[in-house]
């Protein structure tokens, strides 16, 4: 069986956990600062499909339906999807944010893959789902420092 994880990197947020996390579930929001996923339709409920909008740049848009599997706030949101059985591929993307104090934290998202088509879903799409786990990422850096900052003025710092 073929296994592959892919990883955005890891990025630390001058914002709280839970603000982070607030922007994370805020499904509505995606369009106005994730230039990776656009667009998302889901009720984020256990089991709920998830409709993902994203941008490939050398593939081109696509949609593609998911099923939400984890909910563990305010650390934990994934999805996934199988093809076939399992033995064809399965996918569950994570993203995680660990406190690293009252106001900080760090995240990093990865798509875990596993199954015959990895080696072929991973070849044609690595770069373009790196660069966008990584585009998310920072933006999701720059939309919660910026909000935690006009929450708390006098207490935020600049970064």
């Amino acid at each position: 069986m073929f296994r592959h994880t892919l990883y955005s990197e890891v990025v630390i947020i001058e914002a709280p956990r839970e603000w982070v996390w607030s922007i994370l579930v805020d499904i509505p929001s995606y369009g106005s600062w994730n230039p990776f996923t656009w667009r998302i339709d889901t009720t984020l409920e256990l089991g709920a499909p998830v409709d993902l909008y994203v941008k490939m740049p050398k593939r081109g848009d696509r949609m593609q339906t998911e099923y939400v599997t984890r909910l563990e706030k305010p650390a934990r949101l994934a999805w996934g999807m199988k093809m076939g059985s399992r033995l064809l591929l399965q996918a569950e993307r994570q993203q995680v944010l660990t406190a690293l104090s009252p106001t900080s934290c760090q995240y990093q998202t990865w798509d875990a893959f596993s199954g015959l088509l990895t080696p072929v879903v991973t070849g044609l799409f690595r770069s373009d789902i790196e660069g966008g786990f990584n585009a998310m990422a920072h933006a999701l850096k720059g939309r919660a420092e910026a909000t935690w900052r006009q929450h708390t003025p006098e207490t935020a710092s600049v970064s």
